[in-house]
C-alpha cells in the first residue's frame, strides 16, 4: 500500500513540476491548438501537455521500482515494462500529430502496432468469464491478438474522443484509474494486481498533477500525445488486471469507469454514420458540447461528468465485491 501511495504522490509532484516547461517547450514549437468551431478556447492553446503525464507515470513506475530494490515488494514485469513502452510509442506518434496534424489512419495504425506489439509479452485477451456460469471460457488462438487490438485501439480513442473541454480528459482518467487502483488492491493476485495498482496510481497521480494547468481555466492542453497515452495505459492496465481476475463482473470496473466517454464514442460514431460522415471526422455533438449547450457553465460540465464517472466506478467495484 506504501508503494501505491508513493507512486501516486511522486508522479504527481513530477507532472506538478513538469506541466509548466512543457508549456513553455510547446510555445517555442509552434505546437498550439488554433481556435475553430470545435474548439472551446478563444485563443491559441499550446498542446503537448501529454508530455508532463508521461513524465509523471514512468517517474512513479521508476520510483516504485527503485523503493522495491531496497526492500519492497514492486518490481516492473515484462508486461508492465511492455505496456509503459508500448504506450509510450503511442504517444510518441500523439506527439508528432499535435505538432503536423497526422492523418486519422496513421493515428490508429500507431495505436493498433502498439497492440499487436504489446500483445506478445502476456498483455492480451486469452480468456473471459462467463458472466452466467461464471466459468472461464478460452478464446481461440486466432482471435486473441484482434480482440485485444480492438480493446485497446477503442479504449485509447475513447479517452481521445472525450478530451473536448479543460480538465476533462485528464479527470475523468485519474478517477478511472484510481477505480482500477482499488480494484487491484480489494483483489489482490500476486505479480499480477499489484503492478497493476502502481501503474494507475502513477496515472492517476500525474493526471491530477496536470490539472494543475489544465484545470479552467487552462494555460495547457494534453493533445493527442497525452489522451492516447493515458487511454492505452487504462486500456492495458485493465487487461493485465481484470481481465486475468476469475470473477465475474472483473471487467466492469474498466468499462464501467469510462462509462461516460464510452457511450459518448458509441453515440459519436453511430451519429457521424447516419449523417453519412466519415466516423473519423470531429464534430460538435459530444456530451460535453451538449451540456454547454444545454446552459452549463465549462465547470460545470465537467462537474458533472466527473460525478458520473465517480458513482459509475463506484457502482462497479460494489458489483466486482458482490460476486467475488
Amino acid at each position: 500500500m506504501k508503494t501505491v501511495i508513493f507512486a501516486l504522490v511522486f508522479a504527481l509532484a513530477v507532472s506538478w513540476l513538469t506541466v509548466p516547461w512543457v508549456r513553455l517547450l510547446a510555445i517555442r514549437c509552434g505546437v498550439v491548438d488554433k481556435p475553430g468551431e470545435r474548439r472551446m478556447h478563444p485563443d491559441a492553446m499550446p498542446r503537448w501537455g501529454g508530455i508532463a503525464i508521461w513524465l509523471g507515470v514512468i517517474g512513479g513506475v521508476l520510483g516504485a521500482e527503485l523503493i522495491g530494490a531496497f526492500g519492497g515488494w514492486f518490481e516492473i514485469t515484462p508486461s508492465v515494462a511492455a505496456l509503459l513502452g508500448a504506450a509510450t510509442l503511442v504517444a510518441a506518434v500523439g506527439l508528432l500529430d499535435d505538432k503536423y496534424d497526422l492523418s486519422a489512419v496513421h493515428q490508429a495504425g500507431a495505436v493498433l502496432l502498439a497492440a499487436i506489439l504489446v500483445a506478445q509479452f502476456g498483455v492480451r485477451i486469452d480468456w473471459f468469464t462467463n458472466p452466467l456460469t461464471r466459468h472461464a471460457e478460452q478464446i481461440p488462438a486466432l482471435l486473441v491478438v484482434p480482440i485485444t487490438a480492438i480493446w485497446l485501439f477503442a479504449v485509447t480513442k475513447t479517452v481521445d474522443l472525450i478530451d473536448g473541454l479543460d480538465g476533462l480528459a485528464a479527470g475523468v482518467c485519474a478517477i478511472a484509474s484510481l477505480a482500477l487502483v482499488a480494484m487491484a488492491l480489494l483483489m489482490p493476485i500476486p505479480h499480477v494486481t499489484q503492478p497493476v495498482a502502481v501503474v494507475c496510481a502513477a496515472l492517476t497521480g500525474a493526471s491530477l498533477g496536470f490539472l494543475r494547468l489544465n484545470y479552467p481555466p487552462a494555460k495547457i492542453i494534453m493533445g493527442t500525445v497525452g489522451a492516447q497515452f493515458m487511454g492505452f495505459i487504462i486500456a492495458g492496465s485493465a487487461i493485465i488486471g481484470a481481465f486475468k481476475m476469475a470473477a465475474a463482473f472483473a471487467i466492469l470496473v474498466p468499462i464501467l469507469a469510462l462509462g461516460v466517454p464510452i457511450f459518448d464514442a458509441v453515440f459519436a460514431v453511430a451519429r457521424r454514420a447516419a449523417a453519412g460522415r466519415p466516423i473519423y471526422m470531429p464534430d460538435r455533438g459530444h456530451i460535453h458540447h451538449r451540456l454547454i449547450d444545454a446552459g452549463l457553465t465549462t465547470n460545470q460540465a465537467i462537474l458533472v461528468i466527473y460525478a458520473a464517472t465517480f458513482l459509475l466506478s463506484a457502482g462497479a467495484l460494489v458489483m466486482v465485491l458482490a460476486v467475488r
